[in-house]
């Protein structure tokens, strides 16, 4: 039901981020804005292995706020696993105990597919993206 996508990296160095990333190997696939979530994001891959997604704040109320204010930035501070059914996804994560956070909503990066966050305790933040495009 679920497949490993990408970790998300928050940062407000966007391009330092996305230069640290290329001199490891990856190249960059796609650099957005997405105003309705209030966020640059770069995804990059590498011959292996997962997408890297950088994420930077676009304006002022941003999802990052937070993490920011706690200067945990930058940082690796989500997960993502694909889905076929993002209803369905966010149902069983529910099941096994991630709280939802936010409504679906389209994301810019992924070509308008439907994403949603949740929160479990032991882990922390997971995002599920629905059917995202091929990178």
């Amino acid at each position: 039901m679920f497949q490993f996508h990408h970790v998300g990296v928050g940062t407000t160095d966007f391009e330092g981020a996305i230069k640290a990333y290329e001199a490891l190997g990856y190249k960059t696939c796609i650099v957005v804005d997405d105003p309705g979530l209030c966020v640059r994001v770069a995804l990059l891959r590498a011959s292996t292995g997962p997408l890297v997604e950088i994420v930077s704040p676009l304006g002022s109320d941003h999802p990052l706020k937070s993490l920011i204010a706690r200067k945990v930035l930058p940082s690796p501070y989500h997960t993502c696993y694909s889905t076929a059914d993002i209803v369905i996804g966010r149902e069983r994560l529910f099941e096994l105990g991630y709280m939802p956070l936010d409504d679906i909503r389209p994301a810019v990066a992924f070509d308008g597919a439907r994403i949603a966050y949740q929160y479990h305790p032991a882990i922390g933040l997971l995002e599920l993206v629905e059917n995202p495009p091929a990178l």
